[in-house]
């Protein structure tokens, strides 16, 4: 086909496909479903449980302590292998716990298929599962339908659409027939219909044009398959799995060849290997960060943020750009009207749907009713009008159209809507329709029979004779006309949807036929109204500015409301890239443009998707916020999707991240403070963890070497890291946040999780703890009288070690000096608990034996308190000297 559908005449597009007006013959549809295929969308099937369980095995840390137990159990230490074995088992049932989400989102889109389709063949109107529909079919829509297939309208009664799903587009949009250009934007394909959009008005007949995987949707189902990135939080920690990894296998290799060329039993050099390999490992990091995500969840759902996937808690807290939608994101989601022009310009004050708010004109508040043409033109529009205004449990609303519902808000505001309703009756009605670009009704007033009509600004004009001036009543005249037709272009210019009202009165015996009543109409004035930005959205953007956090919109509305939005917003200057723009530029002009263009418009999926990657090629770490189905491929290739909860398609929930239950911009500020918080912590912790592992292995490795005894035993170590570690953990994974986290700019997206200060940082203090662990072992060989005693002295050096540690740890920037305790009582009570769990293994009978402890001196444990403090000091310094912690 050389053009596409919305270019082509109905004659074309029937011709085109085959098909006739009185529909396909039985035999003809079902050769086309096999030919075709069904009016669905690809089943793509997600990893299966087995599989998810498998892919827990298949970290580095993992296949390290996999080979610690193995050659633990031939070594004859089953205990120590067991105990290995069991926490492998919980480190991945937490893994799998984590990863198991059911892929949904193809299952949402495969929902907003029509159950069933009316459909004209063989001359005659039937009903069919929608999933038999072919192209070529004759399809017929009502009100209140939701459309089955793609199709080009053919016939069209007052037909209107809701596409706000698809287009990002609020607004109905009224639908016809005529053909359109080629480059059409989506958008505006006024006589095209659209799998999963609903029929909102009028009904009509459409040629179906195109099923399943072939409709925009399923594009759009495409998209989403298609885009699917690893978590960078993920990255990193698999990054830092394998480094360790790597070093815990060359410095238990080293070890074993050491001792075997120094002619020690193998069997006993597998167990030092083992013992090294154990101490290598954090066992505890994986439970540590899943702990510090599963809270910082707990924090946002009380903050009105549902985290759908736990790797986006701390991905939102290193966003440097957030695209957002506009449409019930960024604004209300409801019309709402800001300006009349009559004689002169009103400002009508309120925004929403709540019908408070008040008149002005020149700053200066007015009373509707004591102006005659005002009057007359807020009358028109509630006479002119279905629709009505409702409160429910959840606020106003409006029954019926947006448009006219906005119109019955201005008018409940003025006073004069009940009135008006009370003292006139409808008589006739001639609807609105996308070729008549205008609606006009007939009430039975309370002196007259009134004709009101509401429209594009020139048709209205061109059935007008008379205006409302300053002296009232007077004929229309041609520099009437040009400056009515300027100012309408200057409120278009300023993003506001303008419509035109007249009206006139005649006697209950004049003709009731159109084109009389459209005639010799009194001209009233202008309307102007836009669905209003949220004032909570303009103070979160300015806070997301204030924290080097980039906000770009991305809507599928017009180029001139896009702008006007971004600009009273603050997002941009008014520099706008609709979708002809994005069509032309290469993925290397969009590269260089998305660094200095913050507003795009017109923009359909794929659009949305290849902004998001051009950012992301920039290095950033995008989060996509969105309500539509057309948002639902960019949510998923952006590295944090966010989905609305209230207005948001069941699509756009099931591909995001986070789901806001408020729909509300500032709710994702608030997530964004959170995930700071979270991530900080997370490194805080990983620092923890480490320095008191890399001690460890520094005491074994430094011993075998120096032809020592193995200093601690792997069931000491693993005490140490499962045990004794944890319960500091745990309050370091919920410390709170710093009250200058929003202040900062965010992190270099590739920078590691160990940066290099923190990593000296960790380091320095990994040193610290090994020569207080070394020396104090050192002693315990001098003075006591057994191994037993030396290795206990060593264990009970590194557990108060832990506890210095964590404390430090609260903070990288804090003095301990400066740091409030009662701050974060979780940890004082972990610290608490850790030391009571490494007494309990030096004192208690019953484990003594199986950790192979001896109870300690006073004296020694004077000695380990004070060698051990070298830790806060170490940690005090490096705080000082180290940039960028």
């Amino acid at each position: 086909m050389s053009r596409p559908w919305h270019a082509l005449s109905v004659e074309n597009a029937t011709a085109e496909l085959n098909s006739r007006l009185s529909g396909l013959e039985p035999e003809e549809a079902g050769l086309r479903l096999e030919s075709y295929g069904r009016n669905e969308l690809q089943r793509v099937a997600g990893p299966s449980a087995a599989r998810i369980l498998i892919r827990q095995l298949q970290n580095y840390l993992v296949l390290v302590l996999l080979a610690a137990a193995a050659i633990s159990w031939i070594s004859d230490e089953k205990t120590n292998a067991l105990v290995v074995l069991g926490i492998l088992i919980f480190i991945s049932i937490l893994g799998f716990v984590q990863e198991y989400r059911a892929e949904r989102a193809m299952d949402a889109l495969r929902k907003m298929v029509a159950p069933e389709a009316d459909v004209i063949r063989a001359g005659r109107m039937i009903t069919v599962d929608a999933r038999d529909l072919v192209p070529g079919d004759i399809i017929y829509v009502e009100a209140g339908d939701l459309v089955p297939a793609d199709a080009r309208i053919i016939e069209s009664a007052t037909l209107e659409t809701v596409e706000a799903s698809l287009t990002g587009e609020s607004a109905p949009l009224g639908k016809g027939t005529a053909p359109l250009a080629a480059a059409t934007p989506l958008a505006e394909r006024k006589n095209m219909l659209y799998l999963g959009t609903m029929v909102s008005c009028g009904n009509g007949r459409a040629l179906v044009t195109a099923t399943g995987r072939e409709t925009e949707l399923g594009r759009i189902s495409g998209l989403i398959q298609q885009s699917e990135d690893e978590p960078p939080l993920k990255i990193r920690l698999e990054h830092l799995a394998k480094q360790l990894a790597v070093l815990v296998l060359v410095a238990a290799s080293t070890v074993f060849l050491i001792q075997v060329a120094r002619g020690y039993p193998i069997l006993d050099t597998l167990i030092i290997a083992a013992a090294l390999a154990v101490a290598g490992i954090p066992e505890s990091l994986p439970f540590v960060v899943t702990l510090a995500l599963a809270y910082g969840t707990q924090m946002m759902a009380g903050k009105g943020a549902i985290v759908r996937r736990l790797q986006a808690v701390e991905t939102l807290g290193s966003t440097t750009v957030i695209c957002t939608d506009k449409t019930g994101t960024l604004t209300r989601g409801e019309m709402t009207v800001r300006e009349i022009k009559t004689k002169d310009r009103v400002e009508v004050t309120g925004s929403g749907y709540e019908p408070v708010g008040s008149f002005h004109r020149g700053g200066k508040e007015i009373d509707p009713s004591a102006d005659q043409s005002l009057m007359a033109t807020i009358e028109t529009a509630v006479l002119c009008n279905n629709s009505d205004l409702e409160q429910g449990a959840e606020g106003w609303r409006v029954a019926g159209d947006p448009t006219e519902g906005a119109l019955i808000v201005m008018a409940a505001k003025s006073g004069l809507l009940e009135n008006v309703r009370d003292n006139h009756v409808e008589v006739m009605e001639f609807p609105f329709s996308s070729d008549m670009m205008r609606m006009t009704t007939l009430h039975r007033g309370p002196y007259a029979m009134r004709v009101s009509m509401k429209g594009a600004v020139e048709t209205v004009l061109d059935r007008c004779s008379g205006i409302l001036g300053t002296d009232g009543l007077r004929p229309l005249n041609q520099v009437d006309r040009e400056s009515i037709v300027q100012a309408a272009e200057e409120m278009s210019g300023r993003a506001l949807r303008v419509l035109a009202f007249a009206y006139k009165e005649q006697s209950a015996d004049e003709p009731r036929e159109r084109g009389h009543m459209e005639r010799d109409l009194i001209f009233t004035g202008l309307v102007g109204m836009m669905d209003p930005p949220r004032q909570e959205a303009a103070s979160a953007i300015r806070v997301c500015q204030a924290a080097g956090i980039r906000p770009v919109m991305i809507t599928g509305d017009h180029r001139l409301t896009a702008g006007a939005i971004a600009r009273e917003l603050g997002i941009s200057d008014g520099q706008v890239i609709d979708g002809s723009d994005l069509d032309r530029m290469s993925d290397e002009e969009l590269y260089q443009r998305v660094r200095e263009v913050s507003a795009f418009a017109r923009a359909t999926a794929e659009h949305k998707v290849r902004i998001v990657g051009a950012l992301k090629r920039w290095g950033h770490i995008v989060a996509m916020t969105g309500d539509g189905v057309n948002d639902a491929p960019a949510l998923r290739a952006s590295d944090i999707g966010v989905a609305m909860g209230r207005t948001g398609t069941d699509v756009s929930k099931e591909a995001s991240d986070m789901i806001i239950t408020d729909d509300n911009f500032a709710t994702i500020v608030a997530a964004v403070e959170e995930g700071r918080r979270i991530y900080e912590n997370i490194r805080k912790a990983c620092s923890y963890l480490l320095s008191c592992t890399f001690a460890e292995v520094m005491v074994i490795l430094v011993a075998v070497l120096a032809g020592l005894p193995v200093p601690l035993l792997a069931l000491q170590i693993l005490w140490i890291n499962v045990v004794a570690e944890d319960f500091p953990a745990i309050g370091l994974a919920v410390e709170p946040a710093r009250k200058d986290i929003m202040k900062a700019r965010p992190r270099n997206p590739s920078e590691p999780l160990l940066s290099r200060s923190l990593l000296i940082y960790t380091l320095g203090v990994s040193s610290a703890i090994f020569l207080g662990s070394l020396g104090l072992f050192l002693h315990g060989c001098y003075i006591g009288d057994s191994l037993g005693y030396a290795r206990t002295e060593a264990f009970a050096s590194l557990g108060v070690a832990v506890m210095y540690n964590a404390y430090s740890s609260r903070s990288l920037h804090l003095s301990i000096l400066h740091m409030n305790p009662r701050q974060n009582k979780k940890l004082l009570a972990g610290i608490l608990a850790s030391g009571l769990a490494v007494l309990a293994v030096i004192y208690l009978p019953v484990l003594q034996p199986i950790f192979e402890t001896v109870p300690l001196s006073a004296e020694s444990w004077i000695q380990i308190a004070a060698t051990t403090s070298i830790v806060v000091i170490a940690a005090e310094v490096l705080k000082r000297i180290l940039p960028g912690l």
